[in-house]
């Protein structure tokens, strides 16, 4: 239940910290071009890829041990499926969400991120 009440910090702390992860390379040397500007984007996506990933699979593997431990009670199960479904429909989302960047990057002839 606390994590419950630690996941939505822990989302926004991720959202303040990532310009500084992401500029910690130092200042862009050249200006900045588009092809400067599409690789910060990029890395900040697959950053993004990686952090929503491992939050989906958390909030799963949360979802197991909660079925698991449910003892056949009905309403813990439900609760722990619920759980589980809901892992599963936000990999998708992120999944989904990099298929249509690629997609779109391919047709504005922008190089899509790795």
């Amino acid at each position: 239940m606390r994590i419950k009440k630690f996941l939505p910090y822990l989302a926004m702390s991720l959202l303040f910290v990532l310009p500084a992860i992401v500029g910690a390379a130092g200042p862009i040397r050249g200006g900045w071009s588009l092809s400067n500007i599409t690789a910060i984007l990029g890395d900040a996506a697959n950053w993004l890829y990686v952090i929503g990933f491992a939050v989906a699979l958390i909030i799963i593997v949360v979802g197991g041990i909660s079925y698991m431990t449910a003892s056949g009670d009905e309403e813990k199960t439900g609760k722990a499926k619920k759980t589980i479904i809901t892992g599963l429909i936000g990999a998708a989302i992120i999944l989904l969400a990099g298929i249509i960047l690629d997609t779109l990057a391919k047709f504005l002839g922008v190089t899509p991120p790795v």
